[in-house]
């Protein structure tokens, strides 16, 4: 009996020792974070927009065929009229081949002309005429693909703009097709802007639309413009995740010169877009993604934490605007994010207003 009594107390020593390490363990893997509660979101009505302005169908110009630059007659900033020449290159052995074309084309005419006079009274046969025609159309062609070859040494700008730059140089060695001269329509004004993806999907130029017209104003002029949509990116830039939106208006006077800074207000409720920006949340409850421009967030709910991907349109200098992904209400972990892993049961020690 004293043995079964001893068994048995030891069964029950050893029992409540595993007990006490199974709720040493949970206790010991639970994690304590603290957390933020979304407010009500940030609406704006007015937004302002920094831009620049961009040269204005901005075109590369360069020969249609290979050879050594004689000559550059424009340099940058210089104003040029539609079908002004503006570059040459060395055309010695373009005219050589032109003055050696154009001769065999006149001989072989002439020779055609006295072949005609010659068969009338038959004193050569068809055939030997057909020669005759089939060297005058031979020569013509390639009197004409020589005309064409030396037209080709000469640039000439295609329509009236401004010449933005010139990356070649006289004597420089030139490939058909490689830009000698970028040139741009001065008679326009486009400003480039950066917008956020979930604010870019607001707009839809391709459907009905409001004519809104945004208030642009520019670094050292006075008063303000109006400028209508041109167009935008449908894929956004690498280096700054954003997407690109062009505005244009007519040039005014004085006029604006690209590189010059500019400032675009736009009224969203006019303009048709919503103006809610998004939720304000401080930047500690942002994790990183992978990916550029990626980030997350931990959502609490009934002590269990998941991982929402979400938009962020704007970093202020208390927080960050988050556009998409969460709403007013939730609870975003805001420490050992790190820590954290989908599903994980954590403990709330501390609660704040986002």
């Amino acid at each position: 009996m004293k043995v079964k009594a001893l068994t048995a107390a030891m069964i029950s020593a050893l029992m409540l020792t595993g007990c006490q390490t199974e709720e040493q363990n949970v206790t010991a893997s639970l994690l304590y974070v603290s957390t933020v509660q979304v407010d009500a979101p940030v609406k704006n009505q007015f937004r302002t927009f920094k831009g620049e302005v961009v040269p204005a169908e901005k075109t590369p110009i360069a020969f249609r065929s290979t050879g050594e630059l004689r000559e550059v007659y424009v340099k940058a900033g210089d104003h040029v009229e539609a079908g002004q020449l503006i570059a040459r290159l060395d055309d010695n052995a373009v005219r050589q081949t032109y003055n050696d074309a154009k001769a065999r084309y006149t001989l072989a005419s002439r020779q055609l002309e006295r072949g005609r006079g010659l068969r009338s009274n038959e004193m050569i046969s068809e055939a030997e005429l057909d020669e005759l025609q089939a060297n005058a159309q031979l020569a013509r062609a390639q009197f004409a693909l020589a005309q064409n070859q030396l037209k080709y040494t000469e640039l000439k700008a295609p329509f009236t703009g401004t010449v933005s730059d010139v990356p070649k140089e006289r004597f420089e060695r030139v490939q058909a097709g490689e830009p000698v001269v970028n040139l741009y329509q001065d008679n326009k004004v486009y400003v480039q802007i950066e917008l956020s993806d979930n604010l870019l999907s607001m707009i839809n130029p391709t459907g009905e639309r409001i004519p809104y017209t945004p208030q642009v104003t520019f670094s050292g002029i006075d008063g303000a413009y109006q400028m209508r949509y041109l167009e935008h990116t449908s894929e956004p830039n690498e280096q700054t995740g954003s997407y690109e939106m062009w505005l244009s208006m007519a040039q005014v006077s004085p006029e604006i010169l690209p590189g010059t800074t500019a400032t675009v207000s736009v009224d969203m409720v006019q303009a048709g877009i919503s103006a809610v920006d998004g939720y304000k949340v401080p930047m500690t409850v942002l994790q990183a993604g992978d990916e550029k421009g990626r980030f997350y967030v931990w959502k609490l709910k009934d002590d269990q934490v998941n991982r929402i991907e979400v938009a962020v349109s704007e970093v202020t200098g208390d927080g960050a605007i988050v556009a998409s992904g969460i709403s007013e209400g939730d609870i975003l972990v805001n420490s050992n994010l790190r820590k954290l892993r989908e599903g994980k049961k954590v403990e709330a020690t501390e609660k704040s207003n986002g």
